[in-house]
């Protein structure tokens, strides 16, 4: 008897899962490139990439098999996408100066979970409208950061 067959998502299955759940589509190139790109450094200036951390793909049964990848690991990984805890960071970050909290208390906040200088200048802006540059904000506040 052979063992039971594992769920499984292809390329395009994958693609619609991470939009659904992130509300990004990522490209195919994207997805095959994902191995390669997870060595390189993770970068401060920007959010997370939609493939960051996202599992290998399953042994192939041939070279020319497409690549399969795991439902559950890509659940697992779904459920603690780094884009997730980056945009409830930033939406948090907006809503605590909406609410007229102190921006230092803010922006310190801001940095201790993980979003960028130039992510909080952008934050900063469109709530009062004041032009900022990210080095200005930076010498303004550094003293808040790690």
């Amino acid at each position: 008897m052979s063992e039971p067959r594992r769920a499984t998502y292809g390329y395009e299955e994958l693609a619609a899962r991470i939009e659904q759940v992130l509300g990004e589509r990522p490209s195919p190139s994207a997805l095959r490139a994902a191995r390669a790109q997870g060595r390189r450094t993770e970068s401060t200036l920007t959010k997370p990439r939609l493939t960051v951390g996202m599992p290998a793909p399953l042994p192939a049964s041939s070279r020319t098999a497409p690549a399969t990848f795991d439902v559950e690991e890509v659940e697992r990984w779904l459920a603690g996408h780094p884009r997730l805890a980056w945009s409830r960071a930033l939406e948090e970050a907006e809503q605590a100066l909406a609410r007229g909290e102190d921006v230092e208390s803010v922006i310190s906040q801001a940095l201790a979970r993980g979003l960028s200088w130039r992510t909080i200048t952008t934050v900063l802006v469109e709530h009062d409208g004041q032009p900022r540059s990210t080095a200005g904000v930076h010498k303004r506040y550094r003293h808040l950061g790690p």
